[in-house]
């Protein structure tokens, strides 16, 4: 039988290492686990005036069926 405890510090896990040992338990595995970086995260341009977007879509399909064939003209 496996059991698995994920904890921050081994300190957290000791008491139970303690609590284990006295019921005689030979087995005990202790694995560290490998940190996983954090993604980088950049903060956008709040500056950015978003008027100048409005009616880019304007002439262009936005029906699924327009976009299909657009994409996949028929031979």
């Amino acid at each position: 039988m496996i059991i698995t405890i994920e904890t921050s510090s081994l300190q957290e896990i000791e008491p139970l290492l303690l609590a284990l040992k006295s019921l005689n338990i030979k087995s005990i595995k202790i694995q560290d686990s490998p940190v996983t970086p954090k993604p980088i995260i950049t903060r956008g341009n709040k500056k950015l005036d978003p008027k100048a977007l409005f009616g880019i879509w304007q002439n262009k399909p936005r029906i699924i069926e327009q976009i299909r064939s657009a994409a996949f003209p028929a031979r």
